[in-house]
């Protein structure tokens, strides 16, 4: 005993041995008060002086298999199916869905991302899940799902801007400003009056040379593509067919020659299948086959009055 009249107790040394599954003897550790008893009846189990009762290895048998179905049901995915089945039928099916923001992303789409063809349970939906899924669309650019219980899920979608349809080859893709590509062209009122690209890399510096064109309104009404030519520079075709060849370098002064030559001669309603605008000193005119022919009719026409003439003053 201390001055205070208070018992210390040795922390080694010499200690009597204890009874089986107390703590150890003569320099081990002594067990936390805690596992004491869990020991103890650990000692007594393995060494047989503990009373089984009765069917209870029966019980622990079943307890352990019981175990294992529960956990592979859940590996297996019937425990949320059983989940979603109970949920619903308590009364937290969706029975409402608010979805607004999609006008190129069909109903069908949306709830196909969703799962939600079938009887769906509120509860089972995870809105960060549905997001993703809804992202995964062509078309959709951002989401938020929302769930209103019992049984209402509100659905918001955001859209990509279209900005022109993009042809190579026989592939027709609808496309942002950048170049990104959002899917594959549909036969669509609300997209007939996009530009159309055509042409490798036409889809990366289209917009730039859309912009350009669209600073001559006298040409820009009359254009129905816009035409890359071996990536360096562009053609325009025009409403009529008419193919406008514009340089690498200097497209606003090429562009500039032409609205002057269509304001005096008229160039557009001319039976010609190109202007070539490459050259800064000159512009080259190509005819279509019709006025080829119709010009060849009028030559020899011309030649067979000159040789007629000729021959009526020889007399």
């Amino acid at each position: 005993m201390d001055g205070g009249g208070r018992i210390l107790h040795a922390l080694t040394g010499h200690r009597s041995r204890r009874k089986e599954g107390g703590a150890p003897g003569r320099g081990g550790r002594i067990l936390p008060r805690a596992l004491r008893r869990p020991v103890r009846f650990a000692g007594r189990l393995v060494s047989g002086r503990v009373d089984v009762p009765p069917r209870f290895e029966l019980f622990l048998f079943g307890t352990v298999l019981g175990g294992a179905i529960l956990y592979g049901s859940i590996l297996g995915g019937q425990f949320g199916d059983a989940v979603e089945a109970t949920t619903a039928a308590a009364g937290f099916a969706v029975e409402e869905i608010e979805l607004s923001g999609n006008a190129h992303t069909s109903v069908d789409q949306v709830f196909g991302a969703l799962g939600l063809h079938g009887r769906r349970s509120l509860v089972s939906i995870d809105p960060a899940e549905a997001r993703t899924a809804l992202k995964g669309l062509p078309w959709i650019e951002s989401a938020r799902v929302a769930k209103v219980y019992p049984s209402k899920l509100v659905v918001e979608v955001s859209e990509r801007t279209p900005f022109a349809v993009w042809q190579t080859g026989e592939a027709l893709s609808v496309i942002e400003r950048d170049g990104t590509v959002i899917g594959g062209y549909a036969a669509d009122p609300r997209l007939a009056a996009l530009p159309l690209l055509v042409g490798k890399g036409a889809d990366e510096t289209g917009a730039g040379f859309v912009a350009t064109i669209a600073g001559y309104p006298e040409i820009a009404e009359r254009v129905r593509a816009h035409i890359r030519v071996g990536q360096r520079r562009w053609d325009i075709r025009l409403d009529n067919g008419i193919t406008v060849r514009l340089p690498e370098a200097g497209v606003e002064r090429a562009l500039e020659r032409l609205v002057a030559m269509q304001a005096e001669l008229g160039l557009f309603e001319r039976d010609l299948a190109a202007i070539d605008l490459r050259l800064d000193d000159r512009t080259v005119f190509a005819l279509t086959d019709n006025a080829l022919e119709t010009r060849q009719a009028a030559i020899e026409a011309r030649d067979k009055a000159r040789a007629e003439r000729a021959r009526g003053s020889a007399i």
